[in-house]
């Protein structure tokens, strides 16, 4: 309001100050328009008024006196007049439009506002529509950047395919050519180990073919079969000679003798040297690993010790030495136990006077006098020192442990059996079988330590000892129930006598076990429990309630025969290396 007052009064007074020059009139109307504020009729009316007076003619006018129409103008007044003659401006208009000018600037900023935001947004729509544009080719560029990918993989894929396929087929040629290789490796291997075991079989026939011709030609010599072990002599015959039986008995003929002479030399270079180291060399310790050698010249009857060391320990040794200890535990309670030491029961306090008498000497032929039972603590002493001496670190793995470890473990667990069923009276012949199953895993035991033999004296007399008594005394043992089995059934084999079939199973066992006790150089201890089953048979045969005279003299010879071929054999086998030592001969066994 206040721009459009200021504009009102403006045109007020241009309005005044143009007619001025026209009068009074206009002089009036410019003061009043000085000191108040004309509305705008008045304003109109007075425009109108001058507007008229403007139009009368110029003859109602006052003229200038002096004046001349003819004058001579110059150029500013030629200007002026030019300025004079454009008219007066529209006033109204000018009014107007100073009156709107507002309005108009405003409208023209609102133009120039909308102007630019429809630009801002025109600006905006090109800077997404080119953003849209350069999304798009970004994703045209990364599907065209994914398909290229794609496309090297592809074709990357096929080529390692193809150069997979390619290395398979080179790999496929090479193992088909180490294939054929190691076929013919094979094959050549296959035919020298051929002629090299038909070497040794046209060996082995021709060196029994010498010793037969040698000792032929030795008894024709002298009347002795002595001839040299064939590793210490040299072929009579060469492969492919093809010589007849008595061309070779001529050759041996004509070389025995020399080989006899060089023989002798060299076994005597051999005794005096093992004298010689042994003279010179300390005395090992009893418990020491490394077994004693052979004497020069000498071959012993039974496998030689192994000088190899023992394989590191496994769990498994661990858990068979458990084992053995649990059930030697067991052994020892179940023998407590069923000899009668916890007391009195319903039918006895003591083995022998169980169940009317079975295990008493006078039940059957075979059977032993009660003071057999003195046996059982002699077998818990024995077996609790081999039990302890299994958990040394010398015998953590040894071969000979881990071959009768478990067997002794089993045997020792039925001996528990056994006595229940004896105690319990639940016999049924079940007892007989416990036994037979004993005597059978010991003599195996007695097999495995021929196999493995002692390395030193203290593993023979503790392992080998120790086993050897249980399983001499477990053969005549079993015979024992075998005979309280039948009598209690009252069977009688094929109607023979009771003494027959007894002498009859004591000639079996004192030849089998005498067999046994012969082995390496002698099991003294299997000797010693057979004995004493056979001592305990024999007195009840003589004085007891069934006596019978055969039966005790077949039972003293058994037991005479068995302690005499153990001495022998150790007696031999001590004299044979005694002599070898010596350099002297040494009959064969």
């Amino acid at each position: 309001m206040n721009a459009e007052s200021s504009s009102s009064a403006a045109l007020e007074r241009m309005k005044a100050a143009a007619e001025r020059p026209s009068g009074p009139a206009a002089t009036g109307a410019g003061g009043g328009s000085r000191s108040d504020r004309v509305p705008d009729s008045a304003a109109e009316s007075a425009t109108e008024a001058s507007t008229e007076s403007s139009r009368k003619p110029a003859a109602d006018q006052p003229r200038l006196r002096h004046a001349s129409t003819h004058e001579t103008q110059g150029p500013l007044e030629s200007f002026n007049d030019w300025l004079d003659s454009l008219g007066e401006p529209d006033w109204d208009k000018v009014s107007q439009s100073i009156y709107e000018s507002p309005t108009t600037m405003k409208a023209a900023y609102e133009r120039q506002k909308a102007h630019r935001e429809a630009e801002r947004q025109r600006r905006a729509e090109e800077k997404a529509a080119a953003e849209r544009q350069a999304e798009i080719e970004r994703q045209r560029a990364a599907e065209q950047a994914e398909a290229d990918r794609l496309e090297a993989e592809r074709l990357a894929a096929e080529e390692a395919e193809l150069e997979a396929r390619r290395q398979a087929e080179e790999e496929a040629l090479l193992e088909q050519e180490r294939l054929l290789e190691l076929q013919r490796a094979e094959e050549e291997a296959l035919r020298r180990e051929m002629e090299r075991q038909e070497h040794e079989e046209w060996l082995a026939r021709q060196r029994e073919r010498e010793t037969w011709a040698l000792q032929v030609a030795a008894r024709e010599s002298d009347g002795t079969d002595w001839v040299p072990p064939a590793e210490r002599r040299a072929m009579l015959e060469e492969r492919g000679e093809n010589l007849t039986d008595a061309q070779l008995l001529e050759r041996a003929r004509a070389s025995l003798p020399e080989w006899r002479h060089r023989d002798r030399i060299v076994e005597k270079a051999q005794a005096i040297e093992a004298s010689t180291v042994r003279r010179t060399r300390p005395v090992a310790t009893a418990t020491g690993p490394e077994p004693a050698p052979a004497p020069h010249g000498y071959i012993p009857p039974y496998n030689l010790p192994s000088r190899e060391p023992d394989p590191a320990p496994t769990p498994l040794d661990l858990l068979r030495r458990v084992t053995v200890t649990v059930a030697y535990l067991a052994f020892v309670l179940g023998g407590v136990y069923g000899l009668g030491f916890l007391g009195e029961d319903a039918t006895g306090p003591w083995l022998h006077e169980l169940h009317q008498g079975r295990f008493a000497g006078g039940f059957s032929m075979l059977s032993m006098a009660f003071w057999h039972q003195l046996i059982w603590p002699v077998l818990w002493v024995a077996l609790g020192i081999y039990t302890v001496h299994q958990w040394l670190p010398s015998q953590a793995s040894a071969d000979r442990q881990r071959a009768t470890g478990w067997r002794v473990a089993v045997a020792l667990v039925g001996t528990v059996a056994w006595f229940v069923l004896a105690r319990t009276g639940i016999m049924l012949g079940v007892e007989l079988f416990v036994w037979l199953a004993l005597g059978y895993l010991l003599v195996d035991s007695v097999h495995q330590l021929n196999l493995y033999t002692a390395r030193n004296r203290v593993e023979r007399a503790i392992t080998d000892g120790m086993i050897g008594l249980f399983t001499g005394w477990a053969l005549i043992f079993a015979a024992t129930n075998a005979s309280v089995w039948l009598q209690s059934l009252g069977i009688n084999l094929l109607w023979i006598p009771g003494p027959v079939w007894t002498v009859l199973t004591l000639v079996v066992v004192v030849w089998g076990t005498a067999m046994m006790s012969m082995t390496e150089r002698g099991r003294i201890s299997i000797a010693l429990g057979l004995s004493w089953g056979l001592a305990s048979i024999l007195v009840p045969r003589l004085v007891g309630s069934m006596p019978s005279v055969w039966v005790a003299i077949v039972a003293a010879m058994g037991l005479f025969m068995v302690l005499l071929a153990t001495e022998n054999r150790r007696y031999r086998i001590n004299h044979a290396e005694h002599r070898a030592a010596l350099g002297h001969e040494v009959d064969e066994f």
